[in-house]
């Protein structure tokens, strides 16, 4: 199984001069010649990039989203709404199980999102 964290560089086998440019063209994906990696951005196409990738690798593909307290992945694969859940226009703001079940979850949501918003230098 190929996992992609939307918002971080990803690599892949090598493939075809054709597939490449499918990935660039179509999916949309940005690539850095020097990494030698992928990256997803708001731009790319998830569902014509999955497609792609299923088809040419035979494997499955999952996108992740990362966690909005810890930036690490939200594991979604292991979450009980992956059936249900279309990461590809869902919130960016989930949250990984491990966050959730602390103590002071939204505490910590909240001061990340103060954080990010001083970051940012957004006025409310």
């Amino acid at each position: 199984m190929i996992r992609i964290l939307l918002g971080n560089w990803f690599s892949l086998p090598r493939v075809s001069p054709d597939v490449f440019s499918k990935l660039m063209r179509q999916a949309r994906l940005r690539y850095d010649r020097e990494k030698r990696m992928f990256l997803v951005e708001s731009g790319t196409n998830v569902g014509v990039l999955t497609a792609i990738l299923k088809e040419v690798l035979n494997e499955e593909v999952l996108v992740e989203l990362q966690c909005f307290v810890c930036e690490k992945s939200a594991n979604c694969g292991d979450c009980e709404y992956l059936e249900i859940c279309d990461r590809t226009i869902v919130s960016s703001q989930c949250i990984c199980k491990d966050c959730f079940e602390q103590d002071n979850t939204y505490e910590h949501y909240c001061d990340t999102f103060s954080k990010k918003l001083t970051t940012a230098k957004v006025k409310i």
